[in-house]
């Protein structure tokens, strides 16, 4: 019945895994309703046949279609990573009849996988999750490389449908400094690229890294050489004793011999104690470096992040460089294409972005790839969730002018002298053709003229050089008025030159009068103010200002025998009698007031 809490769309049939078993055999495998279900089918004749039906899918395809998974073929066997159960609790790195174990933090913390490939003796598996080692300073997502032999055979005894040989390492795509911002969530990855840089050959792996979704919206590309991330798995392992402990490199002392993880003729005869190690030390001390000990491309945007990646690798330039040419996806549908060039030191590397693209309508673009088909020109196969598209990998014709061709610093383009057109290089003898000119490097090209070039050729003839210091005189080729081959006679550029002069004239003469007008407003305001400004205290009581001098008037001091108000008039001359009519209380005194309890009255003192 499938899961009955998905949706419609979910219970479909996805094809997750279509591996190339030989010529004639294709495996595939599908969802099927979250009870995935693989067949082989004879592809040699027209149409497809089914050979081998209903190979139950689990460990081989994943049981929901949106989860990060990746399968390979190779050497006759199938590799997958994915999930093995329905709840997608159960992470599983597989091939029949082995796998990582089971509800094991250390070797699989809810990875996302993004790609596998096969290199010499070893698979490797590209993921990110949840970075063990790192949970007591906090949660964190790290970019991992794991590791495993195509020869293993599985351990002895209850190690038998295991791995002997699973290693993993954390892969370093950081800007350097002495505090490193890191790309910690690797999205995906390219094929293997054999090349030559700065004079070495190297095999290596381009990986697409983005910040966290809550972080500055950030995407890098970093290069990683796969010399250097065998020689990861071959130094110390990293440990924690204790659940509080640090994780700390493990001594060479401590490993048992032979070395956890290596590859060897038949590890169903290492002894326990190996395999015991390698299980409990997945993790390697060391992270693998970037090969250029930088990100190769760098792009900070809010609008998109980057989330697929090929390479055509060491397309040659007319001097002979050879360049590898990145195609970078995006989550909103874009396409970027950038150069990767390196120097005479391999730190030495600039990427120049040549074109963007919106090839699908908002629409995350999953998966890149560069085709060559035998009948017709190179395309790049782009897929999405709903649709695959075709491009060529150049569009060299659109440009037409021999600045614009230069200046776009596409390795697959060049411009021809003689026939005054922008070609690709793709079908083109390079060592015969003397017309070709390029520069990839800075953009700019000796014959290539800015001022004619970079317009239309057929719509504009050529124009008769002008010294600078010509520009005020009578003739003047660039007006609007004159035609070319009958110039401006000499009334009429005075004219028009006069008009130039008077138009700046009346601007300077505007300017200044205004700001004469200002300067005049606020002299006269500051002098008005001063002449017709009130006394604050012309209408304060005596009283109040009596109380403000107190301090300050000598005739209202202590020493002064005065007090707060002036001394009243001598009265001896007269006497004043006054009569009051008190009524008695209850005590018989001559008082109206109560001899109740006092209550407190509320003063204020100025």
């Amino acid at each position: 019945m499938g899961n009955s809490s998905a949706g419609k769309n979910e219970c479909h049939n996805y094809i997750r895994v279509a591996a190339k078993i030989s010529n004639d055999v294709l495996y595939v495998c599908g969802t099927n309703a979250y009870k995935p279900l693989c067949q082989k089918y004879n592809v040699s004749q027209d149409e497809p046949v089914a050979i081998e039906k209903n190979i139950q899918g689990a460990g081989r395809c994943p049981f929901d279609p949106t989860h990060n998974s990746t399968t390979i073929f190779s050497n006759g066997h199938l590799y997958s990573a994915t999930v093995a159960d329905f709840a997608g609790s159960d992470p599983v790195i597989y091939r029949e009849p082995l796998r990582t174990e089971r509800s094991d933090s250390k070797q699989l913390n809810e990875p996302n996988f993004v790609g596998s490939i096969s290199y010499q003796d070893y698979m490797f598996f590209f993921f990110r999750e949840p970075a063990v080692e790192h949970i007591n300073c906090g949660k964190a997502i790290f970019s991992r490389v794991g590791r495993v032999c195509k020869n293993d055979k599985g351990g002895p005894h209850i190690y038998q449908d295991r791995w002997t040989s699973f290693l993993k390492s954390r892969l370093n795509c950081s800007i350097p400094g002495e505090y490193p911002f890191y790309f910690d969530e690797i999205q995906a990855i390219s094929d293997v690229v054999e090349g030559e840089y700065s004079g070495g050959q190297e095999q290596l792996i381009y990986g697409v890294f983005n910040t966290p979704v809550n972080s500055i919206g950030g995407s890098a590309i970093c290069a990683f050489s796969l010399r250097s991330v065998i020689a990861i798995f071959n130094g110390p392992f990293k440990e924690q004793e204790h659940m509080n402990s640090n994780w700390l490199p493990v001594a060479k002392s401590k490993l048992p011999d032979p070395r956890p993880g290596n590859c060897v003729n038949d590890s169903r005869t290492l002894p326990d104690r190996s395999v015991t190690f390698a299980k409990t030390h997945s993790l390697m001390d060391e992270a693998v470096p970037a090969f250029h000990n930088h990100p190769v491309f760098i792009r900070i945007a809010w609008q998109y992040r980057l989330s697929a990646i090929a390479v055509d690798a060491q397309v040659k330039t007319i001097n002979g460089d050879k360049i590898d040419i990145l195609f970078l996806g995006t989550d909103d549908g874009k396409v970027l294409k950038v150069a990767s060039i390196v120097g005479q030191d391999v730190s030495d590397v600039k990427a120049n972005l040549i074109e963007e693209l919106q090839v699908m309508e908002n629409e995350p673009i999953r998966k890149l790839s560069v085709v060559r088909p035998s009948n017709s020109d190179a395309k790049l196969l782009i897929v999405s969730d709903s649709k695959i598209r075709s491009i060529p990998l150049q569009r060299c014709d659109k440009m037409k002018s021999c600045i614009e061709c230069i200046e776009l610093q596409d390795p697959y383009c060049s411009w021809n002298t003689n026939n005054k057109e922008c070609i690709s290089l793709e079908n083109v003898d390079l060592k015969n053709n003397k017309y070709l000119i390029q520069n990839v490097t800075s953009g700019q090209h000796k014959v290539c003229s800015h001022s004619v070039d970079a317009l239309d050729p057929n719509s504009v003839p050529d124009l008769p050089e002008i010294e600078s210091n010509d520009i005020d005189l009578s003739n003047c080729p660039a007006c609007a008025d004159c035609s070319i081959i009958q110039p401006c006679s000499r009334e009429e550029s005075r004219d028009k030159i006069a008009v130039v002069y008077i138009t700046d004239t009346m601007g300077l003469v505007i300017g200044s009068c205004v700001m004469i007008t200002l300067i005049v407003g606020f002299v006269a305001g500051y002098f008005c103010s001063r002449h017709f400004r009130a006394d604050p205290y012309s209408n304060v009581s005596l009283h109040p200002n009596l109380q403000l001098n107190r301090l300050t008037d000598p005739s209202l001091n202590a020493e002064g025998g005065s007090t707060f108000l002036p001394a009243c008039p001598n009265n001896k001359a007269a006497t004043i009698n006054m009569v009051l009519n008190a009524t008695k209380n209850s005590n018989d005194k001559n008082s109206t007031l109560d001899s109740k309890t006092l209550q407190k009255v509320k003063k204020t003192y100025i």
